[in-house]
């Protein structure tokens, strides 16, 4: 069996894929997370709760060996700010940046749950809004191990192993609910902020004992898979936000392009 190896630094991971978001610090385990308040804007927020939660433990941003920041799908307000946060403070530092999906950090949040087995499938589901989500599909691997005791003492995992089954995608619920309900087996775990106003759909399609869980805060999970692959950093310029579906402003530029002149 394949055994993720963690590395020993201070990481910073930010998530603003949502409207509360989460920072988390990480250093051979989780040092704390904290989720964001939904009543505030990023941009009001932002730098300060990163700034904030360092200072808290005596450090600045200088300490930080290693930044991590939800790449997106999400807000796509939210998003940019958070990935200029991050790139800001990476490239004063001179430091590299961990860029994750928020599909990919759903599944491994779940993936890290108590409960969570080998061979279960897991969904991520955003909401998207116009009616549809944002969804790709998981099979766990290999559960998340416990790899250190947090500052309460209790004991955290770090990150899991997952197959990517379907890639991201956007979509009406129902149709895509149900083209993966098609033949499963096995336990199913649905998880993400679309799982509340779907989740009759997703009930009758996956049954009464698909776990159909709301997200838990992000951030230290990024900093878990950030930890377990630092390989995968990259320097700040490199950071490419995931939006899966085009934003607002390129489709308006699209209409008005083929739009008819008198």
């Amino acid at each position: 069996m394949t055994r993720l190896q963690f590395y020993s630094m201070l990481l910073l991971a930010l998530d603003t894929t949502t409207a509360a978001g989460s920072v988390a610090l990480w250093r051979d385990g989780l040092i704390e997370e904290r989720a964001g308040d939904p009543a505030r804007s990023h941009a009001e927020r932002l730098p300060g709760d990163l700034v904030a939660i360092l200072g808290a433990h005596g450090l600045t941003p200088r300490d930080v060996e290693r930044y991590a920041v939800a790449a997106g799908p999400g807000s796509f307000t939210g998003l940019r700010i958070g990935i200029a946060s991050i790139q800001g403070l990476a490239l004063v530092n001179e430091r590299l940046v961990h860029a994750v999906g928020t599909l990919d950090l759903l599944a491994h949040d779940a993936a890290r749950a108590g409960d969570a087995v080998a061979g279960t499938t897991v969904i991520a589901w955003m909401e998207a809004y116009r009616g549809e989500v944002f969804a790709a599909r998981y099979r766990i691997a290999q559960a998340a191990r416990f790899v250190a005791a947090d500052g309460t003492g209790e004991r955290v995992r770090g990150a899991a192993i997952l197959d990517l089954l379907d890639a991201p995608a956007v979509s009406a619920p129902e149709p895509l609910a149900r083209a993966w309900a098609d033949g499963h087996d096995g336990p199913v775990v649905v998880t993400g902020d679309g799982v509340a106003r779907t989740r009759d759909l997703l009930a009758a399609c996956f049954g009464a004992d698909a776990s159909l869980r709301e997200p838990a805060p992000l951030a230290g999970t990024l900093a878990a898979l950030a930890a377990a692959h630092p390989d995968a950093a990259t320097r700040p310029h490199g950071v490419v936000p995931i939006y899966v579906r085009r934003p607002d402003a390129e489709l308006a530029r699209d209409r008005a392009a083929v739009r008819p002149t008198a």
